[in-house]
């Protein structure tokens, strides 16, 4: 992906928020026992540095996202792990419960796969790249925000992402799948069927049918539609206005249609 600062700010800022939404969910269900001044401070520190790694770097390949993270130990003040042989700062993370860094690999569980289940397309062996790539998405997930998986045919996209899905009880996820045809009529319909349009004194809102529940519209193959004459792929610009309009302008009667939990 191109870079630009902007994108990797952001995606910095919305690790570190989920960080910052860990410690109040623990405070929470710790009452008794919440995080001291000095905890939260220790936690919160590391964990930008972890934010650092996946949000800025989160465009990288593996070896120069590695190498990104050993600069990030050489230059900065907070306790990091000694150095390891084959071992960077990426294959760390870091624990509310302690606020120390522990190893990926060490949340891997040992499975055992029952015969019938070898050939299931949807079975999800965990390694250490499936688990930390489904604690990023989650935080993404967490902050309601529209984001890309890129990578080439074959490298887990889909199949990294529904597993984190199952992960996440208040959300609700329909499948797309782009083709070369594929116009904003599709994605209409799927909006017809799964949400509901409803009066509000801010105006027309189009929100999902099960109350508490967020839909997430997940788009595979967004490349393949074909551009028009003025070479734009316009399910794709639909998909921006809605993204960066937060609704769109319904064209059976000309209003302006803001979108919620979607």
């Amino acid at each position: 992906m191109d870079f630009t600062r902007m994108r990797v700010l952001e995606a910095l800022f919305a690790l570190v928020r989920k960080g910052l939404t860990n410690v109040l969910e623990y405070n929470e269900s710790h009452s008794d026992f919440p995080l001291e001044d000095a905890q939260v401070q220790n936690y919160l520190q590391k964990y930008v540095i972890f934010a650092a790694i996946w949000g800025i770097g989160g465009s990288m390949d593996l070896r120069t996202r590695t190498g990104f993270s050993d600069e990030i130990r050489n230059f900065t003040s907070v306790d990091t792990p000694m150095p390891q042989p084959e071992v960077s700062l990426l294959d760390y993370e870091v624990r509310i419960d302690d606020q120390q860094w522990h190893l990926w690999r060490k949340r891997v569980p040992t499975v055992q796969i029952e015969p019938s289940k070898v050939t299931d397309a949807s079975t999800v062996i965990n390694t250490v790249d499936t688990c930390r790539h489904q604690e990023v998405l989650c935080s993404w997930l967490s902050e309601h925000r529209p984001f890309l998986l890129c990578g080439p045919p074959g490298s887990g996209k889909t199949m990294t992402l529904m597993a984190t899905l199952k992960m996440v009880t208040d959300m609700e996820m329909i499948f797309i799948n782009f083709s070369s045809s594929t116009m904003p009529d599709l994605i209409m319909k799927t909006f017809d069927h799964y949400c509901e349009y409803k009066k509000t004194p801010q105006g027309i809102v189009l929100r999902p049918k099960q109350l508490d529940k967020w839909l997430v519209v997940f788009c595979d193959e967004i490349n393949l539609p074909e551009a028009d004459k003025y070479d734009t792929q316009v399910v794709i610009a639909f998909l921006r206005q809605i993204t960066e309009h937060k609704g769109f302008w319904r064209a059976s009667d000309k209003q302006f249609v803001s979108l919620e939990r979607i």
